[in-house]
């Protein structure tokens, strides 16, 4: 099978690599497209030290099934279907939770050492299949693994009917949020950019209203926007210390608080205690996505979320360098980036 290789330091080869063999409770997935994510490029490129080279990336997996080694009647050879890639010991208290992300021992298919998407064919564990239905594209699928994170905070905190969500950033996981807020009955959803062009990108996936913070002052226009109540439901998705920090602003009186984005290791963020207890603001860390899955699939499935608009590029295989020079280069057309096979 024909694979892109990450073999070292901004070094991607294609490779023809032996059809992996598969085991009892394992399938080989025949993969249709994969999305292109900024994390492998951050690895490719040695910014980010996880796994090591040589290795098959890629995280975002819609594809076929191609064979299959189970007793369960309900997947078939042929079953179309995306990737549910985090992997954990499977009897720890966090997998039986079904918060495979949270093992001591997790790890996910297309990080070493497992190889991933970037590839004609992958292996994976039976119970990793998700299928899907016709009416998800493959441009959907291949980038599914991008929103489920966002929509599994979400669904753990839930969102009100005709409240009030803010949302900072404006990258995929950020417009996730958004088409997931409006999805779920959200009244008034709120993007906070820096960017004019990014703000009337926000609009287009959903958003009320779009606040730059680099011309006017968002906690006033905040409180314009909602007669003072300020907003229900903050979901921070830049990672930025000062963004972090601002939050606490943009949060009603018994509101909550997603943080989705990371901070650098060296950034100290401060965090209000005292405005947290007095205000009865939840806090909530998220990172993982294993209960999502399914209703995303249903969500795009009854039309309900349109993902695949944010797919702005499309590379074959051995054109993957290509779809890591938009992160190179900084493209601001780029939103999501997938290889389509």
């Amino acid at each position: 099978m024909k694979a892109a290789v990450w073999t070292g330091v901004d070094k991607i080869e294609i490779q023809d690599l032996p059809l992996p063999e598969i085991a009892k409770e394992e399938a080989l997935i025949k993969v249709r497209a994969a999305g292109v994510c900024v994390t492998d490029y951050h690895i490719i490129s040695g910014k980010l030290q996880i796994g090591k080279a040589p290795n098959v990336q890629g995280h975002e997996i819609c594809g076929e099934v191609y064979k299959i080694n189970t007793d369960r009647p309900d997947i078939k050879v042929g079953q179309r279907c995306v990737i549910a890639t985090s992997l954990g010991c499977g009897y720890c208290d966090m997998c039986k939770n079904n918060k495979q992300y949270l093992c001591a021992d997790s790890a996910e298919i297309g990080y070493y050492p497992h190889h991933g998407g970037y590839a004609e064919y992958v292996k994976v564990p039976v119970s990793a299949i998700v299928p899907i239905s016709d009416k998800v594209s493959d441009e959907a699928g291949a980038i599914l693994e991008s929103c489920v994170c966002p929509t599994e905070s979400i669904m753990r905190v839930g969102v009100q009917l005709n409240s009030t969500v803010l949302v900072t950033g404006n990258g995929p996981a950020a417009l996730a949020y958004i088409m997931v807020a409006k999805a779920m009955g959200a009244g008034k959803i709120i993007s906070v950019v820096r960017d004019e062009q990014k703000a009337k990108l926000t609009l287009e996936f959903g958003a009320t209203h779009a606040l730059n913070s680099k011309t006017s002052n968002v906690e006033e226009e905040l409180i314009k926007i909602t007669n003072g109540k300020k907003a229900d439901l903050v979901i921070e998705a830049t990672g930025a210390k000062a963004v972090i920090e601002k939050t606490f602003d943009y949060c009603a009186k018994g509101g909550t608080i997603i943080q989705y984005g990371i901070p650098g290791d060296e950034e100290q963020v401060i965090v209000p205690v005292k405005k947290m207890v007095t205000e009865e603001i939840t806090y909530l860390g998220a990172v993982g996505n294993t209960k999502a899955w399914y209703p995303l699939a249903e969500m795009i499935d009854s039309g309900k979320l349109d993902v695949a608009k944010m797919v702005t590029h499309t590379f074959k295989l051995d054109e993957i360098d290509k779809a890591f020079d938009l992160y190179r280069n900084h493209d601001r057309k780029l939103i999501k980036a997938i290889i389509k096979f």
